[in-house]
Formats: structure tokens, sequence, C-alpha cells
């Protein structure tokens, strides 16, 4: 096997178990019989695989600030945190010479595995054409949701104006390896993604997936991805659209209030959960001082917010030298990995925001405090108003942060869009070691840096700035 094919094809473990021969080719104990449509099946059921986002993002954001001398001595004389303390000083390079970005790695080998299923399974035998459409759509929500990450990680966000030039990502959509790997365009991703989810939606996929299931894409799944994707297109009409589509077939919240004195819910038990996409190789379970919340984040919470009292927790809790701040604990309490993948509180957000941006204020509000109405107790809440349209759409956005913070990229994300509005755009600064890092609008480290190594054997591989 070319060795750059380890490393750029960065199918990492899906190479080394699977060479360069089609998964067709390989039998489990005797049982399965090559070119069968249930081998496709049980590719699709290695949900370790797929079950994985780009959660290094999360520390680049303005939600996070690491307050404390004790910890800022901490970060910076590990080698294991040096790639998180890279991301959060927006350094030109993240990533030793002779390392690989574990994170895109493990996103790559996932999309190795779903351009088997896309391209093979309808030639398969013994399967009616319902299964192989189904199965199909299952591996397009996956490779829709890397395409989706990776473009928005590494590429800038997107402009109508300027997303068929823009950089984007290597856009692999075979299981094969062309020598000359370069980057597409922002504009190719997005197409790919659009794609792949409207042929989802129509391929027969269950409407909802839950419980130990949650990783399997669901009707549900694609159309919240669509929102996601429109919302990022800044295409508010089709965002609110598929949103709504999405809650018309999983809408049920979890309330805040029922988990002061139980166990918060793991994946398997959230009713909230869409899809299911661990932060898997950047866990925070036992680092929490990595997701150390900024004062303009944990000032911006009623501290009766139950997402407040139980999702963050004082930075002395962790290590008594901390002397200030909080941070965000949701993994400590699951016991699991953070979560990127769409919720229902996520679409409820998605749709408050563009019915404010289309002037209907108060069907946004109603929308908002519907969620906020689950996130405090009952004898403490007060609805929120807004004055305005306006006033409608920051207050959606504020509500945004809060319910979003530390997981999935999400704020990130949103700075990149946001940037591009004016009225939104937003400089933020980060002290480390006694140095202050600014990040101002639409700056090029917001399209994070490929690691070092993978322009060893791909040197075609366009850089970020």
């Amino acid at each position: 096997m070319k060795k750059y094919l380890k490393y750029i094809t960065i199918i990492a473990l899906g190479a080394i178990v699977l060479s360069c021969d089609n998964y067709v080719d390989i039998k489990t104990e005797g049982r399965l019989i090559p070119e069968e449509t249930e081998n496709y099946r049980y590719l699709l059921q290695n949900s370790y695989v797929y079950d994985l986002t780009y959660g290094a993002a999360d520390v680049a954001s303005d939600d996070i600030s690491f307050q404390n001398e004790a910890q800022t001595t901490a970060l910076g004389a590990s080698d294991y945190y040096r790639p998180f303390v890279n991301f959060y000083k927006w350094a030109d390079q993240i990533y030793f010479d002779a390392e690989i970005d574990y994170n895109m790695n493990g996103m790559y080998t996932s999309l190795y595995n779903t351009n088997i299923v896309i391209n093979e399974v309808m030639k398969s035998k013994n399967g009616t054409e319902a299964e192989k459409l189904a199965i199909k759509g299952e591996a397009q929500v996956h490779r829709a949701y890397i395409f989706l990450t990776l473009v928005n990680t590494f590429g800038k966000a997107y402009d109508a104006t300027t997303a068929a030039t823009d950089l984007g990502i290597v856009l692999f959509t075979t299981p094969t390896v062309s020598e000359d790997i370069k980057r597409s365009t922002v504009q190719n991703a997005y197409d790919i993604i659009l794609s792949d989810l409207n042929d989802a939606v129509n391929s027969g996929l269950k409407p909802i997936n839950s419980g130990n299931n949650v990783a399997f894409p669901s009707r549900a799944s694609a159309y919240a991805l669509l929102a996601r994707t429109y919302l990022y297109m800044r295409n508010y009409p089709l965002a609110l659209e598929n949103a709504q589509k999405a809650l018309a077939i999983q809408s049920t919240l979890n309330n805040y209030q029922d988990f002061e004195f139980n166990a918060f819910p793991t994946r398997r038990l959230d009713a909230e959960l869409i899809l299911s996409k661990w932060n898997g190789y950047t866990s925070f379970s036992y680092a929490p001082q990595i997701l150390s919340l900024s004062n303009e984040l944990i000032n911006s919470f009623d501290t009766n917010d139950l997402r407040y009292v139980l999702l963050t927790q004082p930075s002395s809790n962790f290590n008594s030298e901390y002397t200030v701040g909080r941070t965000f604990a949701k993994e400590g309490i699951t016991g699991e990995s953070r979560n990127g993948g769409p919720t229902v509180s996520e679409m409820m957000l998605i749709k408050a925001e563009c019915q404010a941006r289309a002037g209907s204020g108060e069907l946004a509000m109603a929308e908002i405090n519907k969620l906020r109405q689950k996130r405090f107790r009952a004898s403490q809440y007060t609805a929120m108003t807004a004055t305005d349209s306006k006033d409608a759409l920051i207050k959606v956005l504020a509500e945004r942060r809060r319910e979003l913070m530390g997981q999935g990229g999400f704020r990130w994300f949103d700075l990149k869009r946001l940037n591009k509005e004016p009225e939104f755009a937003k400089t933020i600064t980060h002290v480390f070691g006694g140095q202050t890092f600014t990040l101002a609008p639409n700056s090029d480290r917001y399209q994070m840096p490929y690691a070092p190594i993978y322009f060893e054997y791909a040197p075609n591989l366009q850089k970020n700035p």
C-alpha cells in the first residue's frame, strides 16, 4: 500500500483493516457471503467508526477562557495538552511535524467506509431495493455530517459570492485515491452535502432512531442536518423549512428539573438526541480544565438556569489551585463525551433564529420560551420577551450560545458565519502565559491549519494562509 494512503486518505484504521481491497471481499468467520447486501449493513453497524466529530474546535471559541495561572502553567508544560493550547492560541501550527491530527484521521476513516457503502451497496446481492436504498441513505447522512463538519473547520465560512473559489477540503467520494490530492472548493463540499441529505430523506430511513440505535441515521437526522447546512449557508427560509420537518418527526424535550436529584441522561436515554456524534478523541472527562468557560458566557446565565447549575461547575472543584471561573462539566456527570450531532433543542433554536430573521419576533420568542421552560425550575421561570424582531434575534443567538456551549464546534462555526454580518462580527481575545492573542473577524485563522505531516505525503495539498 502506498505510504501516503495511510496519512492522506486518512483511512488509518480503515486502511489497516481493509487494505486496498473492497469490504465485500471480507468474510466474517465464514458466515458472510461476498457482495451480499448484508455485508453493507454489517459495515454500518460499527458505530464506533461513525459516531465521532471534530471536537477540538471548541477550545478555539470565545466560550473558553483559561483564567487560572496554575491552569496555564499545567497546560503549557504538558505535551498531551499542547495541541489544545495551540487551538486556544490560534497558532499557525497545531501539531508537531511528525504528528497526525487524530480528529481528522477519525473522520476520514469514517468517510472511507461510508464511500464503500454509497458506491457499492446498490449493486449488492440478496437484498431488496428498499433495503439497499435505506442502507445507502444512512451512509449519505454520515458522509454529509463529515463534510459539513470538516469544511467548517478547515474551510472558510460559506459565502455565496465566493464559495465557488474559496478553498474547502479534500472531497473523497469513492473508496479509491488519486495520487494528486488537492482540496476542492467550499461550494463543492456543500453541493455534495445537500445532494446526500436530499437523497437520504427519500431513502426509506426510519423516522427516528433512539436508545441503543441513536448513532444510526434517521429521517429526522437527515432533515436536521439539512437545517444545519442551510443555516451555515445563511439560507434561512430553507433552514426553517427543514428544522420544522425534523421537529415534526422528533420534538421531545428533556425537563432539566427532573435531573437535579437524578442522573443526567446518557445518549441512550436522551430524548432530545436525534443523532449521536461523539467528541471521541477530544473527550475532556479527565481534563475538564480544557473547557474552562469565559466570564462573558458565564455572566450571560441566570444563576437559576439549570444548565448553569447542572452543566457547569466551579473550576476549584477540579483543582484546589484554581481560584476563579467555572468549567463545562457535562462529561463528568454523564460519563460520556460531548455530542456534536443534531438535537431537538438545536432545531428549535434554528427555527427561532429563522423566524426572527424573517420578522416574526413573537413566534421566535414563543419557540425560545418553549425551550427555556425546560431549563428552569417551574417556580423560578419567567418568560423572555423582545421589543422587536431585531431584539428577538439577539436574544435567540444568546440562547443558542448557552444551549450549545462547549460541544460540537457550534460556537466556533457560529462565530465564522456571524462574522459575515457586520452587526454580529466580533474580535475575540485569549490570554495564555501572560500573552494576549487576538482573532479578528474573518481572520485566516478561522481556517484550521493542516498537520504538517500530510504535506509530506500530498505535496499538492493546499495550505491555509
